[in-house]
């Protein structure tokens, strides 16, 4: 049997090669396909498994399957068992639980040419989990912003209050100071109640053509002192003719500020922050803008990386856990993600990855 993959365009290709109707079929499916051959490697990988583990297009060819299917034994990646299993994997800094069945594949004459394995992400909703988190996280919102206002308004007039004896006492008086410190406190509270209003009740986001390095170029700007200060120096990894994303220009920058905010504290020691831009193309869905924020810091720790996303974590005496949730939201609301993994030598990276617009009809990625 014939595979088809070799044919697949990326990124590399010098030209874009023509892509085959059985190839095109396979990547409109929404169940990961996987075709091993006679070795058990990888000959083809339809775009659904590519998406699912986060890899690039014809990434996995010639990868072994037990590779992309950890602790697979030979006898079933030959499809000579006809049961589905289940197989956890880590990607992108998030776990993925992936059931598959191996299914045997024979030429025209019979004969055992490989095997076909079907993959499925298990939906963490069939044993309600997930479903019961987005109910708690919908009810925190609410809870969030009820309670937001509530303290609000009273808190107003707290400071009011503590300002207006503060000024009665002289210049010197120590006790002008302590109530110096008072205020300092309920403005961090009302830092607080921000973030939970923010969280609860995200601001109207206003789509337009967004050209994301002004974007970061604009944040860096605003950190410059800050930057100075931390002994963090900037390395701009940009694409060159980066096209432009459908997003709001002023909540993206509040996205790369969070994120720029969080590295920076990640190296309490100085260090770089390196920020790359690129697109990842591809044929049969959408391409993506990818923003990658990458700090020399201490890194996440494994058993916190689950956790970094969820309203109010942080490892921080000082945060309110609320930076990453609303960046997550807002990216959410722009049809995009955002991902976290841990880097080889050390720190760790955080990934925007925005959808390009839809080409008009007729058009084809090499403007054809």
């Amino acid at each position: 049997m014939r595979t088809e993959v070799a044919h697949r365009a990326t990124d590399q290709d010098a030209a874009p090669r023509e892509v085959p109707l059985s190839a095109l079929v396979l990547d409109t499916l929404e169940q990961g396909v996987v075709s091993l051959d006679r070795e058990r490697r990888v000959v083809y990988a339809n775009r659904r498994i590519e998406e699912l583990l986060s890899v690039e297009s014809g990434a996995l060819l010639g990868l072994q399957g037990n590779r992309v299917f950890p602790g697979a034994d030979a006898r079933w990646l030959k499809g000579a068992t006809r049961e589905n299993r289940d197989f956890r994997i880590e990607t992108e800094g998030r776990d993925l639980t992936l059931r598959a069945e191996s299914l045997p594949m024979r030429d025209e004459d019979g004969e055992l040419s490989g095997s076909v394995v079907l993959a499925d992400a298990i939906s963490e909703t069939e044993d309600g989990e997930f479903q019961k988190k987005i109910d708690r996280l919908v009810s925190l919102g609410e809870l969030s912003a009820y309670v937001a206002h509530e303290i609000r308004n009273p808190l107003t007039g707290i400071r009011t209050t503590v300002q207006f004896v503060a000024s009665k006492f002289k210049p010197r008086d120590p006790r002008r100071e302590d109530l110096g410190d008072v205020i300092k406190e309920l403005d961090r509270i009302e830092q607080i109640i921000t973030g939970l209003l923010l969280f609860a009740r995200p601001p109207q986001a206003r789509p337009q053509p967004c050209d994301v390095h002004h974007v970061l170029e604009r944040t860096l700007d605003l950190m410059e002192l800050q930057l100075g200060d931390a002994q963090v120096t900037v390395t701009r990894e940009f694409g060159e003719d980066l096209p432009q994303v459908e997003a709001d220009p002023d909540l993206m920058q509040q996205v790369f500020l969070n994120l720029c905010l969080n590295a920076v504290q990640a190296m309490p020691q100085g260090g770089e922050l390196t920020i790359t831009t690129g697109v990842r193309r591809y044929r049969t869905r959408r391409s993506l803008v990818d923003v990658s924020i990458r700090d020399t810091g201490v890194g996440i720790p494994r058993d916190l990386m689950e956790k970094i996303f969820d309203p109010f974590f942080t490892t921080r005496s000082m945060g309110t856990g609320l930076g990453l949730p609303i960046s997550v939201q807002i990216v959410r609301d722009a049809g995009g993600v955002v991902t976290a993994k841990n880097n080889a030598g050390g720190g760790a990276t955080l990934r925007v990855s925005l959808p390009l617009p839809a080409e008009p009809p007729g058009k084809t990625e090499d403007g054809a």
